[in-house]
């Protein structure tokens, strides 16, 4: 458990390394479709760059569920410490945390200081770029699988 623990918080502190990694792999991706004239007749090419935009994707999840575990009271042991931190602007020392303030790890949201620390676009944006990463799998891995030869006799079962 303090593996997890450990990983989750240092996915809120390098976030954004994973944000950019992400848009690297999708510029990269995008290239390798441009980069072929004839894209149509090559699905190396397609494959090849089906593999950058599915890890494009899932650096865009990662990113995201850590940019919105930053935002949250994720990691401090004190909800007063954490609430004076996040919302210093509408935060009462004399009355403390919220007690009818609650949070989760998903969908992501932290209610301990009064409204949602979490940005509204964080569980959209988590939820379609891993939808998209299991889509692009799923076909790469089937495009692969019917890319290869069948044996001499089983071209007719074809």
């Amino acid at each position: 458990m303090a593996l997890v623990f450990l990983a989750l918080a240092l996915l809120a502190l390098a976030w954004p390394v994973f944000a950019a990694a992400g848009l690297v792999f999708v510029v990269i991706g995008a290239l390798a479709l441009r980069r072929d004239p004839d894209i149509l007749g090559r699905a190396s090419a397609l494959r090849r760059a089906g593999w950058f935009l599915a890890a494009g994707a899932a650096f865009t999840a990662a990113a995201a569920y850590g940019r919105g575990l930053a935002a949250t009271t994720f990691g401090l042991l004190d909800p007063d410490d954490g609430c004076m931190l996040r919302r210093p602007e509408g935060y009462d020392h004399r009355a403390g945390a919220s007690a009818d303030g609650s949070s989760s790890m998903w969908p992501l949201r932290d209610t301990t200081c009064g409204p949602d620390l979490v940005p509204g676009y964080v569980n959209p944006l988590v939820a379609g770029s891993a939808v998209l990463f299991v889509a692009l799998l799923v076909v790469l891995i089937l495009a692969e699988v019917r890319s290869r030869p069948l044996p001499a006799g089983d071209a007719a079962r074809r």
